[in-house]
């Protein structure tokens, strides 16, 4: 027989008492782990949400630019070169 002696079964259950506090000590926390899962879930929707406005904005912009262009009025501002006389800078 291993354990023959109350104090040999005494000891034993100390032992195994001392690896399940060591055990506890030990593993990582729970509300944590917790924390930095639901973290991660928040982070996870915020990235798909602005994935999405940027993917529709990329769409509203190319929808844009195979738009025709406006026709732009003179404003009636000369060039720069026009505005400032030969020979001055």
């Amino acid at each position: 027989m291993l354990f023959s002696s109350p104090t040999q079964f005494a000891v034993l259950a100390l032992c195994v008492l001392a690896g399940f506090i060591f055990g506890l000590a030990a593993r990582s926390g729970g509300r944590a782990k917790a924390r930095l899962r639901e973290m991660e879930a928040e982070h996870t929707a915020y990235r798909r949400d602005a994935e999405a406005q940027i993917k529709a904005a990329e769409v509203e912009r190319d929808r844009m630019a195979r738009t025709a262009p406006v026709a732009v009025a003179p404003s009636g501002i000369r060039a720069q070169d026009e505005a400032r006389p030969a020979g001055r800078f």
